[in-house]
């Protein structure tokens, strides 16, 4: 079961193999496009991973820099961006506490499942980092710029059901920071129940396995959460 985020690194092509069946009603560029005006934008995509986000929004944008920490992720992220013939962008290795940006040279800053692997309760420096990240958010976005922060809110779920771990981090981002928040669905749609049952056994675990098992379904329900920021 492949869960820490150290793993990921490792992990590029099969990771972006389930990614790609995520969404299949596409809400989640729906969701940002309410939310921001792309156009034109200097944007930045925190924890960029194989480039989900920044391939639905690249084509609108004047900038896009995807920052991650795993250096096999951005590979991908490249390979795709160069595929879509863009030449807006590039691809850095970060840390998300210390972005290599300049002081407010951002329009929008998104951040999808990546900051829940610093925030995480199980981290006993949780509060202390996601306060880091925010505060190097605020760095870096131009007045008025807007930060959008997606995370999970339940895998096989129908109804958002937020990980307990990951709790205390949404309770600070919407009482501590002020951010809005809303959820939407994410659903999965595979090639096959095979597919489906060993992918989401190998990166969710057994009991979700286990259900597509029994239930011989290739459509997995799936909640997001999407909280958004204006800077003042």
């Amino acid at each position: 079961m492949l869960r820490n985020d150290d793993i990921y690194e490792h992990i590029a092509t099969p990771y972006d193999l389930l990614i790609s069946k995520e969404d299949y009603m596409n809400n989640i560029s729906a969701a940002l496009l309410d939310i921001a005006e792309f156009n034109h934008k200097d944007v930045a995509d925190l924890g960029a991973g194989t480039g989900r986000l920044s391939c639905m929004v690249a084509p609108l944008c004047k900038s896009i820099v995807a920052l991650d920490f795993a250096a096999d992720m951005l590979k991908l992220t490249a390979s795709k961006l160069s595929q879509m013939k863009l030449t807006n962008w590039k691809t850095t290795v970060a840390d998300l506490r210390q972005l290599p940006l300049e002081d407010q040279s951002m329009d929008i800053v998104m951040a999808g499942w990546s900051i829940c692997y610093l925030a995480s309760s199980n981290n006993e420096d949780w509060s202390d980092n996601l306060t880091r990240v925010l505060n190097e958010v605020n760095r870096v976005l131009k007045p008025n710029g807007t930060v959008i922060v997606l995370e999970t809110l339940g895998t096989g779920n129908e109804r958002p059901e937020p990980p307990d771990f990951l709790q205390s981090y949404f309770t600070r981002l919407e009482q501590d920071f002020g951010f809005k928040h809303k959820a939407i669905r994410t659903d999965y749609q595979f090639d096959s129940v095979e597919q489906a049952e060993a992918l989401c056994r190998d990166f969710f675990g057994d009991s979700l396995g286990d259900w597509i098992s029994k239930t011989k379904t290739a459509t997995i329900p799936e909640c997001t959460g999407i909280w958004w920021r204006t800077q003042d």
